[in-house]
C-alpha cells in the first residue's frame, strides 16, 4: 500500500508541474498600425546602412517577416526576420501598391523597436 501511495503522490506532482508549461500561449501583442502587407523601411546589416523599401508579412505558421526588395525590383525579394533588422519604420501613408519603390520622407514613419515584431509572432518561431 505504501508504495503505491508514494507512487500516486509522485505521479499527482509531475501532473501539476508538467501543466504549468502547457497553459495557452499569451496573446499577440500586434503594434499599432502593423498589418499584414504593411509598407516599412528598413535597415539591416545584411543590405547595407540605407533605408531599404519592403513590406511586413504574416506568414500560415503566424511568424512575422519583412520582405525587402533592395533593387527596387519586385522580382529579387529578400526575406528578413526581425532579428536581421537593425532599424524598422511603419509608414503611416496609405501603402502604395508598389510597396518596392523607394520610400519617400513624405509617406511619414513612425519607429518600430524590430523586437516588436518579433514579440508579434508565435512562439514557435524561433527567436534568436
Amino acid at each position: 500500500m505504501r508504495v503505491s501511495l508514494c507512487a500516486v503522490l509522485l505521479t499527482c506532482v509531475g501532473l501539476i508541474l508538467g501543466t504549468e508549461g502547457c497553459g495557452s500561449p499569451p496573446p499577440w501583442k500586434v503594434p499599432t498600425g502593423l498589418e499584414n502587407g504593411a509598407r516599412v523601411r528598413v535597415v539591416s546589416l545584411r543590405l547595407g546602412t540605407a533605408w531599404q523599401p519592403g513590406r511586413a508579412v504574416l506568414s500560415s505558421a503566424g511568424c512575422w517577416v519583412v520582405e525587402v526588395a533592395p533593387s527596387n525590383d519586385p522580382k529579387e525579394i529578400t526575406v528578413l526576420r526581425p532579428p536581421e533588422l537593425t532599424r524598422l519604420q511603419l509608414s503611416k501613408a496609405v501603402p502604395p501598391r508598389d510597396w518596392w519603390v523607394v520610400p519617400e520622407e513624405n509617406e511619414g514613419w513612425a519607429e518600430m523597436p524590430p523586437s516588436d515584431l518579433e514579440h508579434a509572432s508565435t512562439s514557435k518561431c524561433g527567436r534568436s
